[in-house]
């Protein structure tokens, strides 16, 4: 794995990266790296004991806490959302994808608990370009790490879909409701439900939504980078965009379905490797194979395929490319299904997920192999995820 450090240092010597930690789990082996900086001055260096936001890394383990309801009744995979949260009863859709918000048709079904898996649902984020997205932000939806889960999914209770449920693949919101209905099914907080049911067996013990004071000093400042410039800015001496997304270090109440969640990486890797089988160290099952093996196949219909995620800043040039071609969705992962320029070098079926700011995550049943990616940079170079992936699954030939 000697190459993986390597294309990091090419990285970082070209001012595209300040630094990196990762984890692979090969069979009997593990390989845990960590390379470069805390800072731009390079005075602290990354350590193996460093805590990241992992942003959307955050959904496939609220997604799993889902699946693992479904099996013990406390919900169904078909059930209409409106059965726990009754605000979004009689939802209507925009007449279409320029309409503005009163500009509404009624939808045909309501969503259903699948569909927010699946993000299939109609819903939308604030970053897409669209009339909802804006009524998102309208709301301040995600604006406030002030509100709890419960008030920030009935702020925008009354705003249309974006689309017809079931009709298109469209990244959204939909974790963060499908955690609103968690708490509902159980009575219980969220951070609670993921404590019982996965933190807690796994012994992941530095995953939460809040960092306690005693550990802040190792967490890893966030940068951005500006690929017209190919350099990074350390967000830590602006932290508009942090404050902006509602990210605090220091809210035990603060909880969302689809970010919000801080962990190391050698506690995700604890999620990552129990994904190949389900069970945990003790060979205990988490959840059963038929339910495991339904999250990481395929569930889009060919028409919803190929499934793409675009914002307001996405610019499709002679350089653009889909990070996600080749790729199909289960019921809270990217499933791969086809070899691209992109992952020319995968295992199909291999299965994971990434967050904001260049956390990722795969995990390859077939070869017994799990790997987790921890940086912290807003619009990083897509070649470091792409070099980091091929590099693993080129070692394995």
């Amino acid at each position: 794995m000697d190459n993986i450090r390597l294309d990091f240092q090419k990285h970082i010597d070209a001012g595209r990266c300040n630094g990196a930690e990762w984890i692979i789990n090969h069979k009997n082996n593990t390989y845990h790296e960590v390379i470069g900086y805390n800072d731009l001055v390079k005075n602290n260096k990354l350590n193996k004991n460093s805590y990241y936001r992992i942003w959307s890394m955050t959904k496939p383990i609220v997604g799993f806490a889902a699946m693992q309801l479904i099996e013990k009744n406390f919900l169904s995979l078909d059930d209409t959302i409106d059965k726990y949260l009754p605000n979004f009863k009689n939802l209507k859709k925009l007449k279409s994808l320029t309409s503005k918000l009163d500009d509404t048709i009624k939808i045909d079904k309501t969503p259903t608990v699948r569909q927010l898996l699946q993000h299939t649902a109609g819903f939308t984020y604030n970053s897409s370009n669209n009339f909802l997205a804006e009524g998102y932000e309208e709301k301040k939806l995600f604006h406030s790490s002030s509100r709890s889960l419960e008030e920030e999914i009935e702020s925008i209770s009354g705003l249309p879909l974006l689309y017809e449920p079931g009709s298109e693949w469209h990244y959204s919101i939909s974790i963060d409701i499908l955690a609103r209905i968690l708490e509902v099914v159980t009575k219980d907080k969220l951070l609670n439900i993921l404590k019982e049911n996965i933190f807690y067996p796994l012994e992941m013990d530095e995953t939460n939504f809040f960092i306690s004071e005693d550990k802040n000093k190792n967490l890893v400042e966030t940068f951005e980078y500006n690929s017209v410039k190919s350099k990074l800015t350390d967000l830590t001496l602006d932290t508009r965009k942090l404050i902006l997304y509602g990210y605090p270090t220091n809210n035990e109440n603060y909880c969302r379905g689809g970010h919000g969640l801080f962990s190391t990486a050698a506690d995700y890797i604890k999620f990552a490797t129990m994904l190949i089988n389900g069970k945990d160290k003790n060979a205990k099952p988490l959840v059963n194979r038929e339910t495991l093996q339904s999250m990481r196949n395929n569930s889009l219909d060919t028409n919803l395929l190929p499934i793409e995620i675009t914002s307001t800043n996405t610019i499709k040039d002679q350089n653009y490319e889909n990070d996600l071609d080749g790729y199909g969705w289960g019921l809270g992962f990217r499933v791969l299904m086809n070899n691209t320029s992109q992952n020319k070098f995968g295992v199909i079926g291999e299965f994971g997920w990434s967050g904001y700011a260049a956390t990722y995550f795969l995990v390859d049943p077939i070869n017994d192999l799990s790997a987790v990616l921890m940086m912290q940079i807003l619009d990083a170079d897509k070649n470091i995820k792409k070099d980091f992936y091929n590099n693993i699954f080129k070692n394995l030939k």
